[in-house]
């Protein structure tokens, strides 16, 4: 039996706790279709006992828990470093010109979805789709380079940014492969494989009724976006994003 700050945990209150953690490390899992799930999230909310043990868990394993959600789940956020946590730069199969791009193309996701910081605080249902996401981002392309220097015409400090979007520009919107697949090397196919990522992460879902290359943003997709919403990257897009909505109005 284990004691911290005056409660005592036993072996099946621990056993439990990293249970929960485990069924979080399943992005993909929902609370709502596996009973036990559903109880061990129910615990952890109403049981600040229970909590602390389940938050020592996750942080054991070098992850920040931010959020608990009652449909999609625990949500872990691994810190940098983190066994857990994954870089494109560990992708066996991209380059560097390739990883610069699918980065970007992440980022530009998350900035459509969430320009502003009260968009990362609703639950809203987000709804974005191959040529939307490719046409904001090729919209942006001049915004982007006059965001590349400062007022005296210096180089601003964000080179991979700088470097993404100019590759970007070059690339063809969407070139159909043999079998009528969008061809890896298009805007549109590194798009897809942006969103078909995030859907393997359980922080989207296609969304073939609002027609072919539409995708819905879950709540988890959301809480990952907060807790990296201080980025440069993502800054500079939504700067951007938010310039463009002030031109409109």
């Amino acid at each position: 039996m284990s004691v911290s700050a005056g409660y005592a945990y036993s072996a099946a209150d621990l056993a439990d706790a990293a249970r929960l953690v485990s069924f979080g490390c399943q992005p993909r899992l929902r609370p709502l279709g596996v009973p036990q799930y559903r109880d061990l999230l129910q615990r952890y909310r109403r049981d600040g006992a229970f909590r602390d043990a389940v938050d020592a868990m996750a942080e054991g394993l070098e992850t920040d828990l931010v959020g608990a959600h009652e449909q999609e789940g625990l949500v872990l956020h691994p810190r940098q470093g983190s066994w857990l946590s994954y870089q494109l730069k560990d992708h066996p199969k991209l380059g560097v010109q390739e990883r610069l791009v699918l980065g970007l193309v992440h980022v530009a996701i998350a900035a459509r979805a969430y320009p502003y910081p009260a968009d990362l605080e609703e639950e809203s249902v987000k709804r974005v789709s191959l040529v939307e996401i490719d046409d904001f981002l090729r919209g942006l392309t001049e915004r982007l380079r006059r965001a590349a220097v400062d007022d005296e015409g210096l180089a601003v400090a964000h080179a991979e940014l700088d470097a993404a979007w100019r590759i970007y520009s070059k690339l063809s919107p969407g070139r159909p492969t043999a079998s009528g697949r969008l061809a890896r090397s298009s805007t549109q196919g590194v798009i897809r494989e942006a969103l078909e990522w995030l859907v393997s992460q359980g922080m989207a879902m296609r969304a073939p009724d609002l027609g072919p290359g539409h995708y819905r943003l879950t709540h988890r997709f959301r809480l990952q976006v907060r807790e990296n919403a201080s980025a440069a990257a993502f800054s500079v897009l939504c700067d951007i994003r938010r310039a463009h909505f002030a031109e409109e109005a």
